[in-house]
């Protein structure tokens, strides 16, 4: 220790920035994941997919439930003629093939 006048410091000026450092910052709040860029229906091909899964179900009468929304995305983005191929079943099912 070094001694000023009527104060005592400590004679190593780190352990006195050490004393007045700032507190540490606040844990992060936890967010929800986020999807990855190629989870978009910004691509003209999903989008008119995700058209077409929608309109066949209301045409049908489905009525979606909680995570269906999250089901079209993933479905929306499967081949354009599989997803024109679900379309039909799902606005004809039982019909005739």
């Amino acid at each position: 220790m070094t001694r000023h006048g009527s104060s005592t410091l400590p004679a190593d000026p780190r352990r006195a920035w050490a004393k007045h450092a700032p507190p540490p910052p606040p844990p992060a709040a936890a967010t929800a994941p986020v999807e990855e860029a190629s989870d978009t229906l910004h691509i003209d091909a999903f989008a008119s997919s995700w058209a077409e899964l929608a309109t066949a179900l209301a045409d049908a009468d489905v009525p979606l439930e909680v995570g269906d929304t999250g089901r079209l995305r993933r479905l929306a983005k499967l081949d354009a003629d599989l997803v024109a191929t679900l379309a039909r079943w799902i606005r004809h099912p039982g019909a005739p093939a």
